[in-house]
């Protein structure tokens, strides 16, 4: 008659069976049998919803931070890593978050989101100073107005300035725009007063 202590659940490692056979005179005798249960199921890991983010004030980027969670069928994960990590500073556009969650036994399951920041601050400008200028000889305008120009500044790095000043000034206070853009499309404006003064005297 033959025997064994085998359970009905192995667990992950290496686990010894006891065999025993029993002759009709009771006599026995036992081997051992080794059962080898390897872990191949990766853990399962659960990521955050797609983020959406303001850059932190007067910075091209904001800290993000977010939670990754992963469980095993073989207790808990022994490690998560998100590239980049959370808390990082996420520039303004879209960067793809990695994470890697790896349980005791080596298995890896990776997922990835995203953190999308927006630049939502305006450039700052300032406008040269108002102008005050004569008109040119014979006409009733000024032409040629040199307006300066504005200082202008943005989180975001290089600015783009535009104005509306026409060729000609005609005679009175003139209002100038100034308009600066940035790299990602907000704008600011100021305006700047070009005065032009009829001096000269009738024929």
């Amino acid at each position: 008659t033959v025997t064994n202590n085998a359970p009905t659940q192995f667990p992950v490692g290496t686990n010894l069976v006891t065999w025993t056979p029993t002759d009709v005179n009771g006599n026995s005798a036992t081997c051992l049998q080794r059962v080898i249960v390897r872990d191949n199921l990766a853990p399962a890991i659960s990521c955050p919803a797609h983020i959406l983010a303001n850059a932190a004030a007067g910075q091209c980027s904001s800290n993000v931070t977010f939670i990754v969670t992963a469980t095993d069928n073989c207790g808990t994960v022994t490690n998560i890593v998100s590239v980049p990590a959370s808390g990082s500073a996420f520039p303004v556009g879209v960067t793809t978050v990695t994470n890697t969650a790896t349980d005791s036994s080596g298995n890896r399951t990776v997922c990835t989101f995203t953190v999308t920041v927006r630049d939502t601050q305006l450039p700052t400008i300032t406008c040269p100073v108002d102008v005050t200028v004569n008109v040119n000889a014979g006409l009733c305008v000024a032409t040629g107005v040199a307006l300066g120009s504005p200082t202008t500044g943005d989180n975001c790095g290089a600015v783009t300035v535009t104005n509306n000043a026409p060729a000609q000034f005609p005679v009175g206070t003139n209002l100038v725009t100034w308009t600066a853009t940035d790299v990602n499309g907000n704008t600011a404006t100021c305006l700047q007063r070009v005065i032009v003064r009829d001096n000269l005297a009738p024929a």
